[in-house]
């Protein structure tokens, strides 16, 4: 009997250690940087606000494991692994009822049935579930912990539904539950409302006071449903119902914490949750309401097509569909066992999730990653069907075959079976699909350093008086972290222009920096607010804005030049520096510019090649600067850096000016070989400008031939094309004047 009781510790320890193996070592793209800032500083995170989750993680950040990008991600596998030991005790009460009848005799006549018949489906089940990709994907990285604590409490009131069963846990168990569900609606409660009516059946499932199917039956009966309803509730007490519900308010008593942490004025205090009104609209996540698409069917397709896109590997490889039809040979059986009421109640968890999150979410296009974390609990009910039909076999092989060793070999396939999805998702990479998109099935994080260097580069850019405008979560959640947790560059401004037209942000940047402040009228759009701070404050601060998305309208009012991978707008203080090889050199090679390959890495998300671009558009626009600048020479080293970072699309470009500063450098030769390339870049679409400049090129070598050919496709494709126009032209006189020679 020690060995079963030891299998949660095992089961336990097991899963931390491939968590804490993989886990992000510093903090991911997503929002990330700005949860391990919420919990470290104790501000106001975005709606609905998440503060179990917030407190949650101050009590981690109180632990001395590194620094606080450590301390929250270790919460996470904490709460990630913690729900996997529930999903064991969840399945392994399941087949215990099963495989044992109340009376303690077997299925057999002739023997009890062995623990193993539910110990190892019950350890197959967890394991599954454990290093299924969405699951360990959370576990690993600081965002990733909201949702393996919405999973916990998942997993946990599920659990209690099972041990309510018990006649010592009848009451405990139903106390327990009006908890952990007020619990659960002050953190990811959209999920959990979802959840709600599969958590009514295994209510209704569990108690024995009026059989299941009577309630079932009395559904079209509205008296005797409610007559039904009244009984069930009568067994607990009227004492004990009372109590359930105050320890549910109880427990959304943890919502307090947004008003009583907004009137204190944190440094981020989104939505600024102080009154009733902006409390309800930051719960009920009103700010975003009509960021989204229509909902259509184009929406739902959409969705659909992105929870494809995980679940075709979510347990490694092609075994996810060995698995995904054992699950469903899992459901069969559990249901001919008579144990209907339970396979339907998952089966209406996992629907109930999957049918929410594809119908009611309408992200634009190209935000589908917003979904991801949200399909958990449906591979949650999969892993449990999959154990059940482990289960089924495991039975059928012990009657078939019923020696002594059968258990032995049965068990150690089970295993080997379940630890599939951590060999298959460990040793997995990226990978491009046949239709271009890239399959992010990578789970090992370990390496992934990119957010963080973006931060730190960005903060190594500027001057002391440096101002940087974001736009967007990519550029300002790094520097969130690295200036308000770690402390670095604190007197470098901030701040991200997708939030100014709102006033809780907005103010409070104008009292903490109150060098920036302008009038704010009703028009409160950034190309407005911003606008004026740069008029207003140009000549007392270097303003500096990021490459990533940048705004087309600071683009086209803000003239600026590349400095490292930022753009310093020329009008702007201290302007008087010299830009010159030696001066980028420096900058560049402060950078930390780590495991940016997804092959370095071993992990790429959505956007990490966005952040990786940004690097080689700094270096693109240096080079295109310099070259009209006259100065070829850095134009040269930019464009060749360029190539390492920019996305293979931008290419021809880059071959075609690097051409151009090969002719400006006197090197036609060279320029040559770049014209070339470019055209075979350019993916059959003709060029005429270019091939006009690779005549040049040839020209220049005194090569006519290749020049006189190379200048006929331009005209070929624009007989327009004034640089081939002129070319032909010279090279016609040149031949003239060489037959004038002759003749004479």
């Amino acid at each position: 009997m020690l060995l079963p009781s030891l299998i949660p510790a095992f089961l336990f320890f097991f899963t931390f250690l491939f968590y804490l193996l993989t886990h992000c070592a510093s903090f991911n793209i997503n929002d990330s940087g700005e949860t391990i800032m919420v919990c470290d500083k104790l501000t106001i995170s975005h709606s609905p606000g998440y503060p179990l989750h917030t407190l949650w993680g101050r009590v981690n950040c109180l632990l001395p494991l590194g620094q606080p990008m450590l301390r929250v991600t270790f919460s996470s596998m904490m709460t990630a692994t913690v729900a996997v030991v529930f999903v064991y005790w969840i399945l392994k009460m399941m087949l215990q009822k099963v495989f044992i009848s109340p009376s303690g005799e077997t299925l057999s006549e002739d023997q009890q049935p062995g623990a193993w018949l539910w110990e190892i489906p019950s350890v197959f089940g967890a394991l599954v579930f454990a290093f299924s990709y969405q699951q360990w994907f959370q576990a690993c990285g600081a965002k990733g912990g909201i949702y393996t604590l919405n999973t916990l409490l998942t997993v946990a009131m599920l659990f209690l539904f099972f041990k309510m069963r018990e006649k010592s846990w009848y009451i405990k168990s139903f106390l327990l539950m009006g908890f952990l569900y007020g619990m659960s609606l002050t953190h990811h409660w959209p999920n959990q409302i979802v959840m709600a009516p599969a958590y009514l059946w295994f209510f209704f499932a569990s108690q024995k006071r009026v059989p299941f199917p009577e309630i079932l039956r009395s559904l079209f009966r509205p008296f005797d449903l409610f007559e039904k309803v009244r009984n069930v509730l009568s067994t607990f007490g009227m004492a004990n119902i009372i109590r359930a519900f105050t320890v549910g308010l109880l427990a959304l008593s943890v919502y307090l914490y947004l008003p009583l942490r907004a009137i204190q004025n944190p440094i981020i205090n989104w939505w600024d949750p102080q009154t009733l009104d902006r409390l309800w609209g930051t719960v009920i996540r009103k700010g975003y309401l009509g960021t989204g698409d229509v909902r259509s069917m184009v929406t739902v397709v959409r969705n659909v097509k992105r929870f494809w896109m995980h679940a075709e590997h979510q347990f490694g490889g092609g075994f996810s569909f060995l698995l995904y039809t054992l699950a469903i040979f899992g459901f069969i059986w559990f249901w001919k066992k008579k144990q209907w009421s339970d396979a339907l109640g998952f089966f209406f968890l996992g629907a109930g999730v999957f049918w929410g999150i594809i119908l009611f979410n309408n992200p634009l296009e190209g935000y589908q990653w917003t979904l991801d974390n949200f399909f958990t609990p449906v591979f949650l009910v999969i892993a449990i069907f999959a154990a059940l039909g482990m289960a089924g076999l495991c039975e059928g092989l012990s009657k078939k075959w019923p020696y002594y060793y059968v258990p032995l070999f049965t068990s150690a396939f089970c295993l080997s079976f379940g630890l599939m999805p951590l060999i298959l998702n460990y040793m997995a990479t990226d990978k491009v699909g046949p239709d271009g998109q890239v399959v992010y099935q990578a789970v090992d994080q370990s390496r992934y350093v990119s957010s963080y260097d973006e931060g730190l580069n960005m903060l190594k850019t500027v001057d002391r008086d440096g101002v940087i405008i974001c736009n967007g979560d990519i550029d300002i959640l790094p520097l969130w972290y690295l200036q308000n947790v770690e402390g670095k560059r604190p007197e470098v401004v901030s701040f991200t222009m997708q939030l100014i037209p709102y006033d809780w942000y907005r103010d409070p940047m104008f009292k903490r920096w109150p060098f920036l402040k302008v009038p704010v009228g009703y028009d409160v759009r950034p190309e407005t607010v911003v606008q004026d701070m740069i008029r207003q404050h140009a000549k007392d601060r270097s303003f500096y804005f990021t490459n990533i998305f940048t705004a087309p309208w600071m683009q086209k009012e803000d003239p600026a030049i590349p400095v490292g991978f930022l753009w310093r707008i020329i009008a702007t203080k201290d302007m008087s520096y010299s830009f010159t090889t030696r001066e980028l050199n420096v900058l560049w090679d402060t950078y930390r510019l780590r495991n940016l390959n997804p092959d370095d890495r071993g992990y790429w998300d959505e956007y990490s090649d966005v952040m990786r671009d940004s690097y080689g558009i700094g270096y693109d626009f240096t080079g295109y600067f310099c070259l009209v600048n006259k100065m070829p020479n850095i134009a040269l080293w930019s464009f060749e850096n360029a190539l390492k970072y920019r996305q293979p699309q931008t290419f021809a470009r880059i071959y075609a000016m690097m051409g151009e500063t090969y002719m400006a450098l006197g090197r036609p030769e060279s320029a040559v070989n770049s014209f070339q390339t470019a055209l075979q870049r350019a993916n059959g679409t003709g060029d005429p400008h270019l091939y006009a400049r690779l005549g040049d090129a040839f020209f220049g070598m005194k090569d006519y031939s290749d020049a006189r050919s190379s200048y006929q496709a331009a005209l070929n494709l624009n007989p327009q094309e004034p640089i081939a126009q002129k070319g032909v032209s010279v090279i016609e006189r040149m031949q003239e004047v060489q037959e004038h020679r002759k003749a004479s």
